[in-house]
């Protein structure tokens, strides 16, 4: 078994430097993950309590997967040959989001944010777009557009190709979002329902039915980049569902296959048929899109889903998530200024984000447990378990903060 020091080694002289940030004691070299347990280079076992940025929402190293992988046949052409399996997880998604509404699959959050930007061009023809602070959607070009972040913008900024229009995340930006669209023409309004990078913003539900009102208003697309909220983290398959509100174009990924590059974008049919009739190639297309193997295993993965009730397990989470973190907002009110959550994505926001980062190592080096740090500065620990999760480990968990905030 190599150790970590020298994995890391050969990582920093075969990577671009400003990849993977790297220092005395972090990061580990995970080598291995099952359930919610993960393990190391170095043969310790963490508790995943990020679900690897949402993805793993099911668990790592599900049978399933294994099963789906013994079958075979793997292949490309998804946009020339289609396989049965596409063809049945396009059914399925289609039922699970909505009638009316039609898509396409791609590779990652960015390319699935990628198809609804170009989608919407194709409606309005026009390079503006209104997004919001504190906004991620990903760092291919377009995608980078609609990201707030000068950390992953400001190199770039010449070769962007959208304009777009910032506004506060917040019901009290509507009036001048209205005032903008006036007098600007706007090719969609872009939202995260819940912003995961910017520290776990909740998007007000008067704030989401005002933008719906203003793009019905404005005959713009409302974009949802649901990304990260998608496939029952909030207890609905998408935070549109829990909200109650139907966009015209919605971005998916990460939980969709579990660990597998599997994203899309739906629309709505007079968004998405005027991309036209197939004349034999694709205009927008992806090397691995309705790949064979991923297909199946996503639809696996939403099958198991439905036996699990996630529903249910979901709003258990919830209530004992929201249980131990108000407990310790309670005793800890000079250390943690607050507390944000639904259903299983949480975020604890300290007061400093030397604090947060702190805590987030504590966690990973001392007590074995895997959160994010998020917010712009860093000041938000990203907490969102498995799906799988049970109640000692949440209780191990609650427990574990509580021991490091003591230290602080």
């Amino acid at each position: 078994m190599i150790l970590r020091e020298e994995l890391l080694k050969i990582l920093k002289s075969v990577e671009e430097p400003d990849f993977t940030f790297v220092e005395k004691d972090f990061p580990p070299v995970f080598t291995g993950a099952e359930g919610i347990k993960v393990y190391d280079s170095e043969g310790n076992e963490y508790l995943d309590f990020s679900s690897f940025f949402g993805v793993s929402f099911t668990g790592h190293s599900q049978s399933f997967v294994k099963e789906e992988a013994e079958k075979g046949f793997y292949h490309g052409l998804g946009d020339l040959i289609p396989s049965e399996e596409k063809i049945l997880l396009m059914k399925k998604l289609s039922e699970i989001i909505g009638k009316g509404y039609r898509g396409v699959l791609s590779q990652n959050g960015s390319d699935a944010v990628e198809a609804c930007l170009r989608s919407a061009f194709l409606y309005k023809w026009s390079k503006k777009i209104i997004a919001f602070q504190g906004a991620y959607h990903g760092t291919s070009l377009g995608a980078l557009s609609v990201t707030y972040s000068n950390k992953f913008r400001n190199r770039f900024e010449k070769l962007l190709p959208f304009e777009t229009k910032f506004f506060q995340y917040s019901v009290n930006s509507i009036p001048e979002i209205k005032d903008f669209l006036k007098n600007n023409g706007v090719s969609a309004i872009i939202i995260e329902p819940v912003q995961g990078r910017a520290g776990i913003r909740i998007a007000e539900k008067e704030f989401l039915l005002s933008l719906k009102k203003l793009s019905d208003e404005f005959d713009l697309p409302l974009i949802f980049d649901e990304v990260f909220t998608g496939f029952g983290k909030t207890g609905e398959y998408f935070a549109k569902d829990y909200f109650g509100i139907e966009p015209d174009l919605i971005a998916f990924g990460k939980a969709l296959s579990g660990a597998f590059p599997l994203s899309g974008c739906f629309g709505k049919e007079r968004i998405m048929n005027l991309w036209g009739k197939s004349k034999g190639e694709a205009s927008f297309t992806f090397t691995f899109s309705g790949n064979p193997f991923f297909s199946r295993v996503a639809l696996r993965n939403l099958e198991f889903l439905e036996k699990l009730n996630f529903r249910k397990k979901v709003r258990e989470i919830e209530s004992l998530m929201k249980k131990g973190l108000s407990g310790l907002k309670n005793k800890y009110k000079n250390k943690i200024k607050e507390v944000r959550g639904i259903g299983v994505i949480w975020g604890i926001e300290l007061y400093h984000p030397i604090d947060s980062f702190i805590v987030f190592k504590k966690l990973l080096n001392e007590e074995r447990i895997i959160t994010l740090p998020s917010g712009e500065n860093g000041e938000t620990l990203e907490v969102l378990p498995s799906v799988i999760v049970e109640e000692k480990e949440i209780k191990k968990f609650i427990n574990s903060l509580e021991k490091i905030l003591e230290t602080l």
